[in-house]
């Protein structure tokens, strides 16, 4: 079976940044699909260009461990303007006329929703060569928009968009989803629910078993983890922006400051908010917490097995009513961190399953970490159900293997 991906920023290993679709893509060769996935070769998350040396170039296919990406080049930028705009629109144009010189033609088309013209051009391409249509919504456009406060409800960009969501949920013959409680969000829209495939983010667990014995190979964070060797570990990876909420996170730290020494929060990444939060920390002489760069998908295993609890922060927001599923949160599960969440959500699976404390507050956040380092009983615990949630629920194995079972029988249809 040939399966398209459409996601415009889709990485493979080797970098930073999600690498949800070159997992999956990963799992499904070894059941005998073959998976090409249509990706820009501007890196979104560093800002440069990956693949292109030369301009006369527009497209090339490479192979990176049996996946088949078909790079595409668009437009570069720095920053949220014309530009960018620009590099969605060259990516959705040249996705479009490179799908037509592909020597075989495509079983199931995935338009991933990392912004709605990827998702546009999947259907658009699956209807040109008789395809199924799978639909990715990663976020719950526009309600997360709405949620977050870039734009208003009233907005006619909002009424656009809406109405492009409720054409794509139409059209599409699967709706993928990647929160637990989305499927009611997608029954009020007036779609039934046995289109809607559950399918969070994942980890690739052979990447934690093969680390065992690994060192960091980045020697900054490799000298850190040797100078606390005697201390604490509270550790964030992933993006610093503002959906990220890092502000409550210094706020404990802040706390914790003056309760101990022993505590330390790291932080890796990068983000638009990363300048601002590394200025606080000087101003307030946070002296217990350090940012790093942000590291590539390899490294992040043996970092995690260095440290001792795995922070999260959600922001107050209407939108997590539908689930969350951050990747790093998976990462920490399968490096065996309990969790410290920062939310006020009821009945997460942090709590259902014992696998670490959710905090509303940041004093309360504070009072776990200082509980979860005190009580190595209770960490050791949390942290084996941790990886053991993962490995049932969150693997990549299992979820290529569930999405499997459903690409066949449709296209058997």
């Amino acid at each position: 079976m040939r399966i398209w991906i459409l996601n415009h920023y889709a990485i493979a290993s080797g970098s930073g940044g999600g690498t949800r679709h070159f997992d999956l893509a990963k799992q499904l060769i070894k059941d005998n699909y073959k998976v090409t996935i249509f990706a820009s070769s501007f890196d979104h998350y560093s800002k440069t260009e990956k693949v292109f040396k030369r301009k006369s170039k527009t497209q090339v296919i490479e192979e990176i461990q049996g996946v088949e990406f078909l790079w595409i080049r668009t437009t570069s930028y720095q920053k949220n303007n014309l530009r960018r705009v620009m590099n969605m629109v060259t990516y959705t144009l040249r996705s479009y006329r490179a799908s037509k010189k592909m020597d075989e033609k495509p079983d199931i088309v995935i338009g991933s929703l990392m912004h709605p013209m990827a998702a546009v051009i999947g259907y658009l391409i699956a209807k040109r060569f008789g395809a199924k249509f799978y639909f990715e919504e990663r976020d719950l456009w526009p309600q997360t928009l709405i949620d977050l406060g870039k734009i208003s409800s009233k907005h006619p960009i909002t009424r656009m968009l809406s109405s492009l969501e409720l054409f794509l949920y139409k059209k599409a013959d699967r709706i993928i989803v990647l929160f637990e409680n989305a499927e009611r969000y997608i029954r009020t829209r007036g779609i039934e629910a046995d289109k809607v495939v559950y399918l969070p983010n994942g980890v690739d667990l052979e990447r934690f078993d093969q680390s065992i014995h690994q060192v960091i190979a980045d020697e900054k964070i490799s000298d850190f983890f040797y100078q606390n060797r005697e201390g604490f570990i509270a550790i964030y990876i992933g993006a610093h922006g503002v959906p990220n909420h890092l502000d409550p996170i210094l706020d404990v730290a802040a706390i914790l400051k003056d309760q101990t020494d022993e505590i330390k929060f790291l932080f890796i990444g990068e983000g638009v908010e990363k300048k601002r939060l590394v200025q606080r920390k000087q101003d307030e002489n946070l002296n217990n917490v350090t940012f790093y760069s942000s590291v590539s998908k390899e490294m992040i295993p043996s970092i995690l097995k260095q440290a001792h609890v795995g922070l999260l922060s959600l922001q107050d927001l209407p939108l997590y009513q539908w689930g969350f599923s951050p990747n790093k949160l998976y990462d920490y599960m399968a490096a065996g961190l309990p969790i410290a969440l920062l939310s006020n959500l009821d009945n997460t699976p942090i709590e259902r399953y014992s696998i670490g404390i959710n905090a509303s507050t940041i004093n309360s956040m504070a009072d776990a970490i200082a509980l979860l380092k005190g009580n190595t009983v209770l960490r050791e615990n949390m942290g084996t159900s941790a990886r053991k949630y993962v490995e049932n629920y969150n693997s990549w194995r299992n979820l290529s293997q569930k999405l499997s079972l459903i690409m066949q029988e449709d296209v058997k249809d």
